[in-house]
């Protein structure tokens, strides 16, 4: 039987729209898919950052919330903390409100992520000292073991994906405060201030750092700066001073000279 000429116009119309709505609908998913992505890359961030930092210093790394621009490459980090390690008991051991950041976007999917400029603002340092060691460099310790099992492949962290190098061009720590506690000060506690730190070029002889060594790139002259302030204040650190020094036998001569400048005042 032959379809009249009036229906059969209505279907094809009724099959236009019907397409019509479907590919409406498979647009609308796809925006809904981008937004989704777009606003999750923040958080993607931060677990990624809280994970690795875990991983790598054996202590509980968290951050509030990581605000990133895909198209400009900005990024803020907002509120920092890296937990003391056991048995120390003073907490945290790192925390800065902000970490500014400017990523070159065109390397965000490459093997190795450009890291055009970091901005650590204000962070505060508890310096912890027992009479056989102290926290940051107990900290450090496990960053060495860290960068060890890098060296022989991926850290396991719950993170999807192949595991990202870094170069950072210009990295920035300023007002930077550390407050000193210790076994035999009863309870008191000094305070001192770094000088600004500018570091630069890291990861670039080498084409490029895995999370741990960069963190090692970061955190080794920030130990240094550190225990400088640590001695400089008017506490008397008798024994834990003299600890100190010995826990910096694995630094440079010239800071291993100016802590001994400083013990000998």
């Amino acid at each position: 039987m032959v379809q009249p000429k009036n229906n059969l116009a209505e279907t094809v119309t009724y099959m236009r729209r019907g397409l019509t709505i479907v590919m409406i609908g498979i647009v609308i998913l796809f925006c809904v898919a981008i937004v989704t992505v777009y606003l999750s890359i923040g958080s993607v961030i931060t677990s990624t950052i809280e994970n690795y930092g875990t991983a790598i210093t054996q202590t509980k790394v968290t951050l509030r919330e990581t605000e990133f621009s895909p198209t400009t490459g900005e990024a803020e980090l907002l509120d920092l903390k890296i937990a003391n390690p056991a048995p120390y008991k003073a907490q945290p051991a790192f925390l800065t409100p902000r970490i500014k950041m400017q990523i070159d976007p065109q390397t965000v999917n490459s093997e190795t992520i450009i890291i055009k400029r970091i901005e650590i603002e204000a962070p505060e340092i508890t310096y912890e000292i027992t009479n056989s060691g102290d926290n940051l460099r107990t900290i450090r310790f496990y960053i060495k073991e860290a960068i060890a099992v890098e060296a022989r492949g991926p850290i396991l962290v719950d993170h999807a994906g192949p595991t990202k190098k870094f170069i950072i061009n210009d990295l920035y720590i300023t007002n930077a405060v550390v407050i000193v506690e210790a076994e035999e000060l009863m309870g008191k506690k000094a305070t001192a201030v770094l000088d600004n730190l500018h570091l630069e070029d890291l990861g670039q002889s080498e084409n490029g750092l895995y999370p741990a060594a960069l963190i090692e790139a970061i955190y080794r002259p920030l130990l240094q700066a550190t225990t400088l302030a640590a001695l400089s204040t008017d506490l008397n650190l008798s024994d834990q001073a003299l600890n100190i020094l010995r826990g910096a036998g694995d630094e440079t001569e010239e800071v291993i000279d100016q802590i001994r400048g400083l013990l000998e005042k």
